[in-house]
């Protein structure tokens, strides 16, 4: 660190004095009525009455999943839950609710490796990604939307940004029949949402489809664009870094490189106006 100077000595004392010093926790400012900011849809921002508020104002609620996961050197290992939560974000600021925080567990492969096959040392997990248990992920699936039912929640969303855990979540939707005491729910996730979408666009350009690839990097660059990195993608197949890009077609991994925030942006709000239509639909039955 370099001396403070006469006039940089004087300001940090001044600064100690006020409790503004350089690293010094600030002091948070106490509230005061009517300071509260305009009406937030995200759980973790709700004062109680303004839970119970919303509750009954649009008694729905909204979670995401998904898992740390590789998808190539470009995209960041949070694309799965981030996706999700995002989706989830813009559908609930058009039906109302309540957006739960991001439930940032799924499991691996199909239908989804148990906690013995995880430990086996068999499968391919594709490091830094981190997995749950099928078992596992099933439970707390389960009794979130037990305990958001027993909260009062009429409708729920409960979204994953990839799959397994999208097909993990139609499973427990069909096994509950979509009912959970006095709640409806809806199980699934960005690909069953958007199946005719997608299969529009595999029919145009099957290159941009794929885990980690153009339309999938797209969805992140809308979501924030300094978290993707473009070129990566191309040292993919030189990498020592495992991937499960390693062995796609050239022609995939070259059109990464035409990924773009529009594109992401079309997808995202088309599967938030069908997530809130659902949960709205869901109110009414």
């Amino acid at each position: 660190m370099e001396p403070l100077n006469r006039r940089s000595w004087l300001a940090w004392g001044a600064a100690a004095v006020t409790g503004t010093a350089w690293g010094a926790e600030q002091p948070k400012a106490e509230r005061q009525p009517g300071q509260r900011k305009a009406r937030s849809h995200k759980y973790q921002e709700l004062l109680p009455e303004e839970f119970y508020e919303e509750l009954k104002r649009a008694p729905i609620a909204y979670w995401a999943c998904g898992s740390m996961e590789e998808h190539g050197l470009h995209n960041p290992l949070g694309t799965d839950p981030e996706v999700g939560y995002e989706t989830c974000r813009r559908a609930v600021e058009k039906s109302g609710g309540i957006l739960f925080p991001i439930v940032p567990f799924a499991p691996a492969g199909f239908p989804g490796h148990s906690r013995a096959e995880l430990r086996s040392g068999t499968k391919k997990l594709f490091p830094p990604s981190l997995w749950i248990s099928r078992e596992a992920c099933k439970q707390v699936y389960v009794e979130l939307l037990e305990s958001m039912a027993d909260l009062g929640f009429k409708a729920c969303i409960a979204f994953c940004g990839h799959a397994p855990g999208d097909s993990l979540l139609q499973e427990i939707d069909k096994e509950l029949n979509g009912r959970i005491g006095g709640m409806r729910f809806w199980g699934g996730g960005t690909v069953s949402i958007l199946r005719d979408w997608l299969n529009e666009q595999a029919k145009k350009d099957p290159m941009i489809l794929g885990h980690g690839t153009m339309w999938e990097t797209s969805l992140v660059m809308a979501i924030r664009r300094d978290w993707v990195d473009l070129p990566r993608a191309a040292r993919i197949p030189d990498s020592p870094l495992p991937s499960q890009l390693k062995n796609i077609p050239a022609a995939k991994l070259r059109a990464i490189a035409d990924a773009n925030p529009e594109l992401g942006n079309r997808q995202l709000d088309l599967a938030a106006q069908r997530l809130a239509t659902r949960a709205t639909e869901l109110l009414k039955t």
